[in-house]
């Protein structure tokens, strides 16, 4: 099936098709970032997409590259802000206690103990409430 701009049922049907898509867009930025791990994994998306670095490297193919990445990042960073800009915050603070925490752990690298919560994961809200939740590796610290 053709999508016809002068049929007026084709273009109300695209309009449902858009709201539908932008809805899920949504729903996918909050339901990620609701949750602790999710900000870790977003806020690393966020790293590597250089967000919050300059893309500026005096060469300019590798720029063009750093720029390509940067700009789907930004992407990223307008639906956070968007839809759920209360949870950019906690991202950002919980990003800064997870480099201060690896900060003091490079300092005291002899030392085998971690500060956090009782299971040994680092926690920024309190206990970590998947603690029995386990991937077959144990010792995987999720920051």
């Amino acid at each position: 099936m053709t999508y016809n701009a002068g049929e007026r049922k084709d273009v109300r049907k695209a309009e449902k098709a858009s709201r539908i898509a932008a809805r899920d867009d949504r729903d996918a930025i909050v339901r990620i970032m609701s949750d602790t791990f999710g900000r870790a994994w977003m806020w690393r998306k966020l790293e590597a997409a250089r967000i919050f670095a300059d893309p500026f490297t005096g060469d300019a193919l590798v720029e063009a590259f750093n720029k390509g990445y940067r700009s789907f990042g930004m992407i990223l960073l307008s639906d956070i802000m968007l839809h759920c800009p209360q949870m950019y915050l906690k991202m950002t603070e919980e990003a800064n206690v997870r480099r201060i925490n690896d900060d003091n752990d490079s300092d005291t690298s002899g030392s085998t103990e971690h500060s956090g919560s009782e299971n040994g994961r680092r926690d920024v809200e309190g206990p970590d409430s998947t603690a029995d939740v386990t991937d077959g590796d144990e010792d995987r610290t999720y920051n």
